[in-house]
Protein backbone atom coordinates (compact mmCIF):
# COMPACT_ATOMS: atom_id res chain seq x y z
CA UNK A 1 0.00 0.00 0.00
CA UNK A 2 1.47 3.30 -1.10
CA UNK A 3 0.90 6.48 0.88
CA UNK A 4 2.53 9.58 -0.53
CA UNK A 5 5.08 11.17 1.82
CA UNK A 6 4.36 8.52 4.46
CA UNK A 7 7.70 8.86 6.27
CA UNK A 8 7.23 12.63 6.59
CA UNK A 9 3.74 12.16 8.05
CA UNK A 10 5.00 9.56 10.54
CA UNK A 11 7.85 11.83 11.67
CA UNK A 12 5.44 14.73 12.15
CA UNK A 13 3.19 12.69 14.44
CA UNK A 14 6.10 11.25 16.44
CA UNK A 15 7.67 12.93 19.44
CA UNK A 16 10.95 14.82 19.04
CA UNK A 17 11.80 14.78 22.74
CA UNK A 18 14.92 12.84 23.67
CA UNK A 19 13.43 12.10 27.10
CA UNK A 20 11.01 9.56 25.57
CA UNK A 21 12.94 7.83 22.77
CA UNK A 22 10.26 5.18 22.30
CA UNK A 23 7.87 7.89 21.06
CA UNK A 24 10.34 8.78 18.31
CA UNK A 25 9.58 5.37 16.81
CA UNK A 26 6.94 3.88 14.55
CA UNK A 27 5.44 0.77 16.11
CA UNK A 28 4.85 -2.27 13.89
CA UNK A 29 2.10 -4.27 15.58
CA UNK A 30 1.64 -8.01 15.05
CA UNK A 31 -1.91 -7.28 13.80
CA UNK A 32 -0.40 -5.74 10.65
CA UNK A 33 -0.87 -2.09 11.62
CA UNK A 34 1.64 0.67 12.22
CA UNK A 35 1.20 3.44 14.77
CA UNK A 36 3.01 6.57 15.86
CA UNK A 37 2.16 9.04 18.63
CA UNK A 38 3.60 12.05 20.45
CA UNK A 39 1.01 11.62 23.26
CA UNK A 40 -1.13 14.48 21.85
CA UNK A 41 -2.05 12.81 18.57
CA UNK A 42 -1.98 9.31 17.13
CA UNK A 43 -1.68 8.06 13.56
CA UNK A 44 -2.64 4.46 12.78
CA UNK A 45 -2.50 2.72 9.39
CA UNK A 46 -4.14 -0.71 9.41
CA UNK A 47 -3.28 -3.70 7.19
CA UNK A 48 0.07 -2.16 6.36
CA UNK A 49 2.62 -5.00 6.79
CA UNK A 50 2.89 -8.77 7.17
CA UNK A 51 5.62 -9.08 9.79
CA UNK A 52 4.73 -11.76 12.34
CA UNK A 53 6.43 -10.06 15.30
CA UNK A 54 6.00 -6.55 16.63
CA UNK A 55 8.89 -4.10 16.77
CA UNK A 56 9.71 -0.38 17.00
CA UNK A 57 11.80 1.55 14.48
CA UNK A 58 13.30 4.95 15.20
CA UNK A 59 12.11 7.32 12.45
CA UNK A 60 15.31 9.36 12.50
CA UNK A 61 18.03 6.72 12.76
CA UNK A 62 15.93 3.81 11.37
CA UNK A 63 17.39 1.63 14.13
CA UNK A 64 15.22 -0.79 16.09
CA UNK A 65 14.25 0.07 19.65
CA UNK A 66 13.39 -2.83 21.96
CA UNK A 67 11.47 -0.66 24.44
CA UNK A 68 7.79 -1.15 25.24
CA UNK A 69 5.54 0.96 23.02
CA UNK A 70 2.38 2.38 24.64
CA UNK A 71 -0.85 0.45 24.05
CA UNK A 72 -2.24 3.01 21.64
CA UNK A 73 -5.37 1.07 20.73
CA UNK A 74 -6.86 1.77 24.15
CA UNK A 75 -6.65 5.51 23.36
CA UNK A 76 -9.22 5.21 20.57
CA UNK A 77 -12.78 5.58 21.93
CA UNK A 78 -15.27 2.86 21.03
CA UNK A 79 -18.44 4.92 21.43
CA UNK A 80 -19.15 8.44 20.23
CA UNK A 81 -21.79 11.11 20.83
CA UNK A 82 -21.15 13.31 17.79
CA UNK A 83 -20.32 12.52 14.17
CA UNK A 84 -19.30 15.10 11.55
CA UNK A 85 -18.81 14.80 7.81
CA UNK A 86 -17.04 17.71 6.12
CA UNK A 87 -15.04 18.30 2.96
CA UNK A 88 -11.38 17.52 3.54
CA UNK A 89 -10.34 20.23 1.09
CA UNK A 90 -12.47 22.84 2.86
CA UNK A 91 -11.22 21.84 6.32
CA UNK A 92 -7.55 22.03 5.39
CA UNK A 93 -8.03 25.49 3.82
CA UNK A 94 -9.73 26.79 6.97
CA UNK A 95 -7.02 25.38 9.24
CA UNK A 96 -4.36 27.04 7.09
CA UNK A 97 -6.24 30.35 7.08
CA UNK A 98 -6.79 30.42 10.85
CA UNK A 99 -3.55 28.72 11.86
CA UNK A 100 -1.63 31.96 11.69
CA UNK A 101 1.19 30.55 13.82
CA UNK A 102 2.22 27.05 14.86
CA UNK A 103 0.84 27.54 18.38
CA UNK A 104 -2.58 28.68 17.17
CA UNK A 105 -5.74 27.13 18.60
CA UNK A 106 -8.97 27.03 16.61
CA UNK A 107 -12.41 26.67 18.20
CA UNK A 108 -15.15 24.80 16.36
CA UNK A 109 -18.77 25.73 17.14
CA UNK A 110 -21.01 22.87 16.02
CA UNK A 111 -24.54 23.25 14.66
CA UNK A 112 -26.77 20.98 12.55
CA UNK A 113 -25.63 22.01 9.09
CA UNK A 114 -22.38 23.88 9.62
CA UNK A 115 -19.32 24.48 11.75
CA UNK A 116 -18.13 27.97 12.66
CA UNK A 117 -14.37 28.20 13.19
CA UNK A 118 -12.54 30.97 15.05
CA UNK A 119 -9.02 31.46 16.39
CA UNK A 120 -7.58 33.18 19.43
CA UNK A 121 -4.86 35.44 18.02
CA UNK A 122 -7.19 37.26 15.63
CA UNK A 123 -9.64 37.84 18.48
CA UNK A 124 -6.87 39.49 20.49
CA UNK A 125 -5.58 41.49 17.50
CA UNK A 126 -8.91 42.75 16.17
CA UNK A 127 -10.90 42.90 19.40
CA UNK A 128 -13.18 40.07 18.31
CA UNK A 129 -12.90 36.63 16.73
CA UNK A 130 -12.46 36.21 12.99
CA UNK A 131 -14.93 33.52 12.01
CA UNK A 132 -15.17 31.19 9.04
CA UNK A 133 -18.23 28.99 8.56
CA UNK A 134 -18.41 25.83 6.45
CA UNK A 135 -21.19 23.45 5.55
CA UNK A 136 -21.02 20.11 7.36
CA UNK A 137 -23.25 17.25 8.41
CA UNK A 138 -23.29 17.19 12.23
CA UNK A 139 -25.30 14.52 14.06
CA UNK A 140 -25.54 13.96 17.81
CA UNK A 141 -24.55 16.38 20.56
CA UNK A 142 -23.50 19.93 19.61
CA UNK A 143 -20.81 21.79 21.54
CA UNK A 144 -17.74 24.00 21.16
CA UNK A 145 -14.39 22.22 20.88
CA UNK A 146 -10.86 23.55 20.34
CA UNK A 147 -7.81 22.06 18.62
CA UNK A 148 -4.26 22.91 17.73
CA UNK A 149 -4.60 24.21 14.17
CA UNK A 150 -1.24 22.62 13.32
CA UNK A 151 -2.38 19.14 14.36
CA UNK A 152 -5.64 19.28 12.39
CA UNK A 153 -3.89 20.73 9.33
CA UNK A 154 -1.26 17.97 9.38
CA UNK A 155 -3.99 15.37 9.91
CA UNK A 156 -5.77 16.64 6.80
CA UNK A 157 -2.53 16.69 4.80
CA UNK A 158 -1.96 13.04 5.70
CA UNK A 159 -5.43 12.10 4.44
CA UNK A 160 -4.89 14.04 1.22
CA UNK A 161 -1.83 11.88 0.57
CA UNK A 162 -3.44 8.65 1.80
CA UNK A 163 -6.75 8.68 -0.07
CA UNK A 164 -7.21 7.07 -3.45
CA UNK A 165 -7.59 9.39 -6.39
CA UNK A 166 -11.22 8.38 -6.83
CA UNK A 167 -12.08 8.76 -3.14
CA UNK A 168 -14.85 11.14 -2.11
CA UNK A 169 -13.40 14.32 -0.63
CA UNK A 170 -14.93 13.90 2.82
CA UNK A 171 -13.46 13.27 6.24
CA UNK A 172 -15.46 11.68 9.06
CA UNK A 173 -14.85 13.11 12.54
CA UNK A 174 -16.17 11.31 15.62
CA UNK A 175 -16.28 12.95 19.05
CA UNK A 176 -17.14 11.96 22.61
CA UNK A 177 -16.87 15.35 24.35
CA UNK A 178 -14.93 18.64 24.11
CA UNK A 179 -12.07 17.12 26.13
CA UNK A 180 -11.82 13.52 24.92
CA UNK A 181 -9.64 12.45 21.95
CA UNK A 182 -11.30 12.91 18.55
CA UNK A 183 -11.06 10.35 15.73
CA UNK A 184 -10.58 11.49 12.12
CA UNK A 185 -10.92 8.90 9.32
CA UNK A 186 -11.57 8.75 5.58
CA UNK A 187 -12.17 5.14 4.62
CA UNK A 188 -13.93 3.02 7.19
CA UNK A 189 -11.05 3.52 9.65
CA UNK A 190 -8.31 1.94 7.53
CA UNK A 191 -6.42 5.15 8.25
CA UNK A 192 -7.09 6.70 11.65
CA UNK A 193 -5.76 9.99 12.98
CA UNK A 194 -6.60 10.83 16.59
CA UNK A 195 -6.21 14.39 17.88
CA UNK A 196 -6.60 15.46 21.52
CA UNK A 197 -8.59 18.70 21.97
CA UNK A 198 -7.29 21.56 24.09
CA UNK A 199 -9.05 23.13 27.05
CA UNK A 200 -9.83 26.81 26.44
CA UNK A 201 -10.61 29.30 29.20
Amino acid sequence: MEIKNLHRHLKRAASNFESRPILKCVHYDEDGSIAVTDSHRLLVVKDFHNHEKEFNQDLTTMKLNDGVYPDVHRLIPEEFKTEITISLTVLIRIMKALGTNKEEFVTWKLSDEQITFSNQSDAQMYGGPVQISANASVTGEKFDISFSAKYVKECCEFFMDAKERYAVDNVTIKMVSPLRPVVFSIDESKHVYLVTPVRMG
